[in-house]
């Protein structure tokens, strides 16, 4: 039996999950909404842990990517006037980074190079997902293309679309939070050089990340409630900078110049259920959480990993009625504790309640002065394991 699995989103994590399953030798469909020209030139920051550095060296990528990378040597974690930080240093865990910092636009076009030379899959450009139906006992997801339908036959449906879309016959169950917070992402230009070092500066008004990127840039994420971050995106450079000076300090040096805002909300949203026997969701699709802890992409990598060895335990066999339930089950396991670390930080280090301030310097101490728990942390973080 031919095994047609449809992945409905051509992001980074349903093509990095298209070309896992493809080397698997399954048949497999790309639902895209862009068109098949689209150009990308999306040049927005992503950091890679090592987990997801491992994947991408299985995919035959990586030393492509690495070319466009900056390491991340050092994290530096402070607050605001208080007592309390940390120093992460590769060196001291035996890697060569602790992370890369990649552009989503050099990540992307590599994967659809990766994809276009693989002969059992295919893209399905400026197409949407509408419903899914079963006919003669084929289960076909129905796909609009400009003002046509066509029928995708798929014996596993995998959602990788960030949970944006809504098809029609597929059940999901999700439990969502709004942080009522939003980030500011800009490319910062400061007049030292970064080192490949980056830095989480806790304030009052939420976490300041500067994270090391090409060209001795660094990218900024600034977050923090509504109203404050849509003032500052709409500060003149010089006065948005000058706040930025005010709330991070000089250990950077001076910052000189930024460019490229742009703001989005953050919200958690984790799936529970999905009544489908044959529908298995990954990446956002699966759980969307707070960016705190940078851990979002690298799940999301994750999952598609988990998916292939799973999918491939079935090769030369129908996929059994559980497949989808089994899954989903192994990898709401495997992502729970990050989630929950993640959900735990954005807790401790967002939040500007009396007592906080000292929490969240003894948590920072804790981690300096503590070699056991500072190595768990870093590999939890970087490995998920």
């Amino acid at each position: 039996m031919s095994k047609n699995i449809t992945i409905v989103g051509g992001g980074l994590v349903g093509l990095i999950s298209a070309a896992l399953l493809a080397n698997n030798k399954f048949l497999v469909n790309i639902i895209e909404a862009n068109p098949q020209n689209f150009k990308l030139e999306d040049a927005k920051a992503l950091a890679l842990s090592n987990s997801s550095v491992f994947i991408l060296k299985k995919l035959r990528i990586w030393e492509d990517l690495l070319k466009n990378t900056t390491p991340i040597k050092e994290i530096h974690v402070s607050q605001k006037n208080s007592f309390g930080r940390t120093l992460f240093k590769s060196e001291d865990y035996e890697e060569d980074a602790l992370g890369y910092i990649v552009s989503y636009s050099s990540m992307m076009n590599l994967l659809r190079n990766k994809i276009e030379k693989l002969c059992n899959t295919q893209i399905i450009s400026n197409a949407k997902a509408e419903s899914i139906q079963e006919s003669d006992g084929e289960k076909q997801v129905v796909i609009k293309r400009g003002k046509s339908h066509e029928n995708i036959p798929f014996n596993l449906l995998v959602l990788a679309d960030g949970g944006k879309s809504s098809i029609k016959g597929i059940e999901l169950i999700r439990e969502e939070k709004n942080f009522e917070h939003i980030a500011l992402v800009a490319s910062i230009q400061a007049n030292k050089s970064h080192n490949g070092r980056a830095y989480e500066r806790f304030t009052s008004k939420g976490p300041i990340a500067l994270l090391p990127n090409i060209s001795d840039r660094f990218t900024l994420v600034w977050t923090g409630p509504e109203n404050y971050i849509r003032e500052l995106e709409r500060s003149n450079s010089n006065l948005l900078l000058k706040k930025l000076q005010e709330n991070f300090g000089n250990r950077v040096g001076k910052f000189i110049s930024i460019n490229e805002r742009s703001i989005f909300p953050l919200k958690s949203s984790i799936l529970k259920n999905i009544s489908n026997p044959d529908v298995i969701a990954i990446g956002n699709a699966s759980q969307i959480i707070h960016p705190v802890a940078g851990q979002g992409l690298n799940i999301g990598i994750r999952d598609a990993l988990e998916l292939s060895k799973h999918i491939n335990s079935f090769e030369g066999r129908s996929f059994p009625k559980n497949v989808a339930r089994d899954f989903n089950k192994i990898r709401e396991n495997k992502s729970a504790e990050i989630i929950k670390i993640t959900d735990q930080l954005s807790s401790i280090f967002l939040e500007d309640i009396i007592g906080l301030n000292t929490l969240r310097g003894l948590s920072l101490s804790i981690l300096d002065i503590i070699p056991p728990i500072k190595n768990r942390f870093v590999k939890k973080m970087s490995y998920g394991e």
